[in-house]
């Protein structure tokens, strides 16, 4: 049966994805809502026991995204512009980052339910949530710039600060997780533990990246691999073992495949091959049954008044802090005054990793008392963030002027 489970799964969040784009949505949107409706809690059409099997698909999925991310970065590029807008997503992400944990402590310590658990639940849970953020989803921005053909100061600067986005988010999320688990685990903050996250997770993680992805572009050279079907059988090989022994070993995993791909692209030669498969139809499979298995894993039981509040506090706290950071950053920055007025608007859409990353907590025993909750403020907001985004991105680059000849 549980074949026939991943056809109706397939098909649904197929369905789905093509309503989404018919009606100018992206096609996340889509798949979240083919799994909320294929939720065991909810119709039953697919069974509870079928979401055991999930935890390992979504972890190799989540393995896919990051090394696509890591996947994005080239060198070249980077030695270009990257020093002027990674400072700018600096700024952006910490704005959002330390907003969101200031408002969350102090919300989670005075009237959540968190409370009940002590001090060390609330630092833990604001710590996690205030790193999933930091991000910027480009893809509603980026679908606005180019049906409009957008060019000009605001659009390169959300381009390139959302480009730096992902990897901070990952870094401060790591260092969350390390954090959280630290405290949560032994009851206090130890030099020593931070020391262990740092050092042991974080360099470990990147050191295992490293290694493996010079022994797969090693491989395909070695073995004068060319054929298409070759290149992806040992592409996938390589992301699932980088990800399994960096768990295996407690690396951070997430960051070992994000450095498998930053070397597959730099050092690679025939990484055009490789982003091609990636690319033309892997890509769209692995996020069709990411974002569908990650809303079927969702628990209703927790969703109520309380959680619609948070949603929305988290929304506007991170605007807030999205606006303070740009604000802060672009002056710093000395960067052009239409920048400085209308490009914090442009890194509002959240989506892609957070939902994944927010999965991952869920799935850790640790976490129990707040994985459900977080859960559903991070898919909350992201639902909300990919139905406003593209109406938010047009209103703001036409507000610049870079919008070209659409725009009258």
């Amino acid at each position: 049966m549980f074949i026939l489970y991943i056809g109706v799964i397939l098909l649904v969040g197929f369905i789905f994805s093509i309503i989404s784009e018919k009606i100018g949505l992206p096609k996340i949107v889509g798949y979240l809502i083919a799994g909320i409706v294929l939720n065991p809690e909810l119709f039953g059409i697919i069974p509870n026991e079928f979401l055991e099997i999930t935890n390992v698909v979504t972890s190799f999925c989540l393995a896919f995204i990051t090394f696509e991310i890591g996947n994005s970065f080239s060198l070249s590029e980077l030695k270009l512009t990257g020093k002027k807008y990674f400072s700018l997503a600096i700024f952006e992400s910490f704005g959002a980052f330390l907003f969101l944990f200031a408002i969350f402590f102090a919300v989670s310590i005075l009237s959540l339910p968190l409370s009940a658990y002590g001090i060390t639940t609330s630092i833990a849970f604001s710590l996690i949530l205030a790193s999933l953020g930091a991000p910027t989803d480009p893809s509603a921005t980026l679908a606005v710039i180019h049906e409009y053909k957008a060019k000009g100061p605001v659009t390169n600067a959300v381009l390139g600060a959302a480009a730096f986005d992902d990897i901070i988010t990952l870094i401060l999320f790591s260092f969350s997780i390390s954090i959280s688990s630290s405290i949560l685990g032994s009851g206090d903050i130890t030099v020593p533990h931070i020391i262990y996250g740092i050092v042991y997770k974080i360099v470990g993680a990147v050191a295992s990246g490293i290694i493996f992805g010079f022994i797969f572009n090693k491989l395909l050279v070695y073995l004068k691999i060319g054929e298409r079907s070759s290149i992806l059988i040992l592409f996938i090989a390589f992301i699932a073992v980088t990800f399994g022994l960096a768990k295996y070993l407690e690396f951070d995993e997430l960051f070992a495949t994000l450095t498998l791909g930053f070397v597959t692209r730099n050092f690679n030669k025939q990484q055009e091959k490789i982003i091609n498969i990636s690319e033309n139809g892997l890509e769209n499979l692995i996020f069709l049954i990411f974002f569908v298995f990650s809303a079927m894993n969702f628990k209703f039981d927790g969703l109520n008044i309380i959680t619609f509040i948070l949603i929305f506090t988290f929304i506007l706290t991170r605007l807030i802090g999205k606006y303070t950071g740009m604000k802060i950053g672009t002056n710093i920055l000395n960067m052009p005054k239409n920048v400085k007025k209308y490009a914090f608007a442009g890194l509002i859409p959240q989506g892609g990793i957070v939902l994944g990353l927010s999965l991952t907590v869920n799935q850790e025993p640790l976490f129990n008392n707040f994985g459900n909750l977080l859960v559903g403020i991070i898919m909350g907001a992201t639902i909300l963030h990919e139905f406003v985004g593209p109406l938010i991105s047009r209103f703001v680059l036409k507000k610049a002027g870079e919008l070209g000849n659409k725009q009258k």
